[in-house]
């Protein structure tokens, strides 16, 4: 965190939090200091550091004044609009929204003026409407059901509920008054043995509210105990009492209680996480992770889950051998920390790893900013998080993907592709990141392929030194990106590149073959990129013959000139 603002709204404290990798994070805590799942409302690039004191607009209160370093940014504390329905509006347990029943729309409460609306109460709930099958007394059941709002007092005195099922009704006539926030339905005897689909419709002023349940006989819930044994009860909206599933006794039970619940008698090895390869990952996620560790034959999932188990993810697997298996680590809205666990089939989950979400790579410069048309020359991508980048692609070749050969944190090194359409002049560099494609903000520049002319090769101090003439070019070839050896008598001798010397139109390029003194040698070969060229020092005869050739063409030109000149015929 580097900046935080807290205000008082409905019995709620809200929290927004700036970060130094350039998030605006909103956190809602209700009356018992329960927090609900944070939401992003504001994330730049580049991890630019929110400055202190973020500021409540005075006049409308709707929106925070955001600080960056070289801007302020005019934040809404809440984006209601977008949810389409009233239960996606209430689930999102934002106390800045409500559900505008004439508008039917999800908006801020001061929009929704002289109409009714409903929102959730000031304790963090994210279902609308709960439900408990409990037990007066042997053989008498019963449903209670339990809202979960904040209404205005002339909508209270509209409430009812109503109880169905695909045959006849399931409550008997004598069952009691509703009254809000509360209904019940005194089953009709007998109870049948595979439950009862029972469909629930609450009337709230001028809106309906419907549920689905299954009424299932609480006690047949059997297995041994455990957490997630504990938890299907609860939410299935029976009770939880001495390591086993009963009749509820209280209408407002929460799955806390499994938390402190003991395994018994497990027959199976418990999975084990030893490491999770990549562990770092952008909030795109990553493909095709590695996970190694024991026991790990009967995993069927994979769960990553934030720390306050807000929006759970499960990823299958596969490739598992028993100690390593691979999976997607899927995307994230926020950056942070999260819990990875093993699902086994029995709905339990081992382990607790941690995955780390960052921000996603910005690629910001080019070095060197151009390649030769026939590629694999090394560049080096600049800008942040280029570390977390897992391929690379050009426009010019987007079927050509490319892996990084070194990158860390601030660089990434690759080899580019070649270009094939002379047309081409300069390429987009795209980065790929699990499912997500992003363009660098600078191209690189395609050049012919460098031309060699010549070299000479001059014996010194128990070393041959080769010099090597190149035509001027732009692209600014250095001699680390060459590879030279000289050959005698069929035999490579390397030669271990020196400096580079501009002058007007060459460049030349020396380098030294060590333990060769006294030898003539006639050829050298050079290597950049994939490209391999062979050059030799012309014979006495062959520049002999070259200058007769160089001299006689003028010749040649002037007597063909002279003849058609002296016949008068035109040559074409």
């Amino acid at each position: 965190m580097s900046s935080v603002l807290a205000l008082r709204l409905k019995g709620w404290i809200v929290f927004f939090i700036g970060t130094a990798d350039g998030q605006l994070i909103k956190l809602a805590v209700d009356k018992n200091y329960r927090p609900t799942c944070p939401k992003v409302l504001y994330e730049t690039s580049g991890d630019n550091r929110v400055f202190p004191n973020i500021r409540l607009d005075p006049v409308d209160q709707k929106h925070v004044y955001v600080p960056f370093k070289n801007q302020v940014q005019r934040v809404p504390v809440a984006n209601c609009r977008a949810y389409q329905n009233m239960k996606d509006c209430l689930s999102a347990q934002d106390p800045h929204c409500v559900w505008c029943v004439t508008q039917a729309s999800c908006t801020f409460k001061d929009d929704c003026k002289d109409a009714e609306w409903l929102s959730i109460p000031g304790h963090s709930n994210q279902k609308i409407i709960s439900h408990r099958f409990m037990e007066d007394s042997p053989g008498n059941l019963k449903i209670v059901i339990q809202t979960h709002l904040t209404i205005e007092d002339k909508v209270r005195s509209n409430f009812a509920c109503q109880f169905s099922t695909s045959s006849t009704p399931p409550c008997k006539e004598q069952g009691p008054q509703p009254q809000y926030p509360q209904c019940t339905c005194i089953l009709k005897d007998p109870f049948p043995a595979d439950g009862i689909d029972i469909t629930i419709k609450i009337t709230l002023g001028k809106t309906f509210l419907k549920e689905q349940i299954k009424m299932i006989n609480c006690p047949d819930f059997h297995g041994q105990p455990s957490v997630h044994l504990c938890q299907q009860c609860i939410r299935a909206g029976c009770g939880w009492r001495e390591n086993s599933c009963s009749w509820a006794t209280d209408p407002v039970q929460n799955d806390s209680i499994c938390a402190n619940i003991e395994l018994f008698g497990i027959h199976f090895s418990k999975p084990e996480i030893s490491s999770i390869d990549p562990s770092v990952v952008s909030f795109y996620g990553r493909n095709n992770a590695v996970l190694k560790g024991h026991n790990l034959r009967d995993v069927t999932k994979v769960r990553i889950q934030s720390e306050m188990n807000c929006d759970p993810k499960e990823s299958p697997v596969w490739n598992n051998n028993g100690s390593s298996l691979m999976f997607h680590i899927p995307s994230s809205e926020t950056i942070g920390v999260v819990t990875v666990c093993l699902l086994l089939s029995d709905g339990s989950c081992h382990g607790n790893t941690k995955v780390t979400y960052q921000s996603s790579p910005i690629c910001t410069g080019i070095v060197p900013g151009s390649s030769w048309k026939s590629g694999k020359r090394m560049v080096t991508l600049t800008g942040t998080h280029m570390n977390l980048v897992e391929k690379v692609t050009h426009s010019h070749a987007p079927h050509v993907v490319i892996l990084p050969r070194k990158s860390s944190n601030k660089a990434l090194i690759y080899e580019t592709p070649a270009v094939k359409n002379d047309r081409i002049s300069s390429s987009t560099v795209f980065l790929k990141i699990a499912n997500q494609t992003l363009a660098c903000s600078t191209k690189i520049t395609y050049y012919p392929d460098p031309e060699f002319t010549s070299f000479t090769a001059v014996s010194a101090e128990q070393k041959m030194q080769i010099s090597i003439q190149k035509k001027a070019d732009k692209l600014k070839m250095t001699p680390e990106e060459l590879l030279v050896w000289g050959i005698q008598n069929g035999k490579q001798h390397p030669c271990i590149m020196k400096s580079k010397e501009s002058r007007k139109d060459i460049e030349i390029f020396s380098c030294e073959v060590q333990s060769l003194q006294n030898a003539d040698i006639a050829q050298i070969k050079i290597s950049y990129g994939e490209a391999t060229i062979n050059l030799r020092i012309l014979s006495t005869l062959h520049k002999f013959l070259l200058i007769l050739r160089l001299l006689l063409i003028p010749c040649v030109i002037a007597a063909l000139v002279a003849i058609c000149l002296w016949k008068k015929v035109t040559c074409r």
